[in-house]
Parts: C-alpha cells; sequence; structure tokens
C-alpha cells in the first residue's frame, strides 16, 4: 500500500468516529487566546542624520582628503577652498584689534591721570568728561574691531568643509581645482548611528498606531526590529488618503542600511484565536483536517480551515471551538488503527 493510499483514506471517513477507542493517544484541549491584530505595510530604512554640503564663499577647490564610502569623524576636515584672501582679512581684522586695544591703554592712563588732577582742583570736570568719553570710545573701538575678526575668521572657516557629524560621505560633486560658488553642493553624506523606518498606513488605521505607539520591522532575512520611538504625521496625503509614519531604530542592529526596503508590522487591535500544534494537523492537498476525541478516546476526522503559521502553533479559522479534544500527533492516530 502507497503513502498516498494511506493519506487519502481518512478524508473519505469525515465525521464518522472509530468504532474502538485508541490508546496512549496524547490528546490536547483546545483553548482560545489573544492575539494582536496587525497589519503588515511596506516601509524604507534611512538614516535620520543626512546632509549635502554646500559651498559658502567662493573659492577653487585645493584639496580633497575623503572620497565617497570614506568614514569621517565629525569635525574632520574633508575639503579645503583657496584661502588667500580670507587668510589677509583676517590678518588685518587682528591688526585692528591690536591697535584698538592700544589705543585703549593710552586712554586709559590718560583718563587715570586727569581724573587725580580733576579730584586735586587742577583741571575742571569738562576736562574729566572729555577724557571718559575718550576712553569710551577706544573701547567701543574695540568691540567693533573684535566683531570684523570674527566675521573675518568666519569667512576663513567657509573655506573648510568639516564633518557636521561621523558618518560615510555618499556623493562628491566637485574635483581639486572646480571653482566652488556659493551654494554649489560640494559632498553629501550621512550617519548609521541613528536609523529610521517611514512607512504610510491607511486612514482607518492611524488612530490604533497612535494608541500602540509601537511597531515591529521585518527583514528579509527574517529578524525582527521593535522601535516605541514612533511619529505619526498629522495630515494625510492628498492622493492615498494615508498617514505617513515613521519610527527610529535601534542602531546596534546588524544587516540594516539606509535605502533597504523592508516590511512594518503595525498593531491595530487584538481578537481571540486558536491555535494548534502542526503535529495535529492531517493534510491532502487543500483539505486539512484533525482527529476530534470523544470521551472514549475514540477518533472523529473533522476538516478545519487555517490560517497564519504563528510561532507557537497553527491559526485554526473555522472547524473547531474551544473545549474540544483533538488527538496532538496525527501520526499516532494513524499507527494505532486509524483507517488507511
Amino acid at each position: 500500500m502507497t503513502i498516498t493510499a494511506r493519506v487519502l483514506a481518512p478524508f473519505a471517513l469525515l465525521g464518522a468516529f472509530l468504532s474502538t477507542p485508541l490508546l496512549a493517544l496524547e490528546a490536547l484541549t483546545v483553548e482560545g487566546r489573544s492575539v494582536a491584530d496587525v497589519i503588515v505595510v511596506d516601509g524604507t530604512v534611512e538614516a535620520i542624520n543626512k546632509a549635502t554640503l554646500t559651498a559658502q564663499t567662493q573659492g577653487r577647490v585645493t584639496a580633497i582628503y575623503f572620497d565617497v564610502d570614506d568614514y569621517v569623524e565629525q569635525g574632520q576636515l574633508i575639503l579645503e577652498l583657496e584661502n588667500g584672501e580670507q587668510k589677509s582679512q583676517v590678518s588685518r581684522a587682528s591688526g585692528a584689534v591690536e591697535e584698538a586695544r592700544a589705543a585703549e591703554q593710552e586712554a586709559s592712563r590718560n583718563f587715570s591721570r586727569v581724573e587725580e588732577l580733576v579730584q586735586s582742583g587742577t583741571l575742571s570736570r569738562a576736562d574729566f568728561d572729555r577724557s571718559k568719553a575718550a576712553l569710551d570710545a577706544t573701547r567701543a573701538r574695540i568691540k567693533q574691531a573684535e566683531a570684523g575678526l570674527d566675521q573675518a575668521r568666519q569667512q576663513l572657516s567657509y573655506t573648510q568643509v568639516v564633518a557636521p557629524y561621523p558618518g560615510i560621505l555618499t556623493d562628491r560633486f566637485v574635483e581639486t581645482g572646480e571653482l566652488a560658488t556659493p551654494g554649489k553642493p560640494l559632498v553629501a553624506g550621512l550617519s548609521l548611528d541613528r536609523i529610521r523606518i517611514t512607512a504610510t498606513v491607511p486612514q482607518r488605521y492611524v488612530d490604533a498606531v497612535r494608541r500602540q505607539q509601537a511597531l515591529t520591522v521585518l527583514l528579509d532575512d527574517g529578524s525582527r526590529l521593535s522601535s516605541d520611538k514612533v511619529t505619526v504625521f498629522p495630515y494625510a496625503e492628498s492622493g492615498s488618503h494615508s498617514f505617513r509614519i515613521r519610527a527610529e531604530l535601534d542602531s546596534t542592529a546588524s544587516g540594516i542600511y539606509p535605502g533597504m526596503f523592508a516590511r512594518v508590522e503595525v498593531v491595530t487591535g487584538s481578537r481571540e484565536i486558536i491555535l494548534i500544534p502542526p503535529s495535529a494537523l492531517l493534510r491532502n492537498q487543500e483539505l486539512v483536517a484533525v482527529y476530534v476525541l470523544d470521551e472514549q478516546d475514540r477518533p472523529r476526522l473533522i476538516q478545519v480551515r487555517i490560517g497564519r503559521q504563528l510561532e507557537d502553533g497553527v491559526e485554526i479559522l473555522s472547524g473547531l471551538r474551544p473545549g474540544t479534544r483533538i488527538a496532538k500527533n496525527v501520526a499516532e492516530v494513524l499507527s494505532q488503527g486509524a483507517p488507511r
């Protein structure tokens, strides 16, 4: 007798009890359980910190220290522009500050002498006021000169493009010797330290997402990442009437990079289901059945409709009710006298 015949034969006796009970059957009482009701939507992984650095002054590119796919630390110099004019401005501004400070020192000494002479009655109060005004003017010139120096140094800093955060260069838009003008893109990069996923959910589920404030990301390799840092955009997209959501992911997770596709599992509520172990199912192409046991452990074959395969069992959509006793292992039933 072939294996096919042994499997197909029981389905001809759906609903009929065997005449004699079987021995040593492991029984299972079906119970209902509450599980999360979820939807799965498509999402895209992206970096939270990503930027395109542009030129803030005009000048030719004199040096490029990093290229695409290079890792840079925060504050590292990526490229330089010619800065001869900016350095000259810094030198002139530094000289103006030194000059203003020297004038302030001289005015301060003169004020001290005038103050003593006024107190002795040699000079008038008007001389005191003129000396004080001259001192205040030199101090104001110091502040003005220092502001000019700060501005010159800022212009010089524009010729040195540094990394705003640690990350990887993804694009380079200029070559050495090329003229950079204000607003021209120079390099682009992103940081892998902070990663998030973005997706859209239908309008009818957005309130559930706001209540849950949690989701699970399913990667192609089967790994699952959870996030409780979920942001729901406060408006729907006009075309699809869907809401955008995004969630920050654990940066220590391996195998996840910006631009990747991933599925997002969103909990929308809960429902009662029945789960049984796969060993309790008898399969024949599209037909699936279980052995229901009566009080004398006599098996009766009942057709069921199955749903999702979960980690701890198979979901039964119809055919069984909580409290029903079934055979936990179909192989045991078939080996102890079930029809073949």
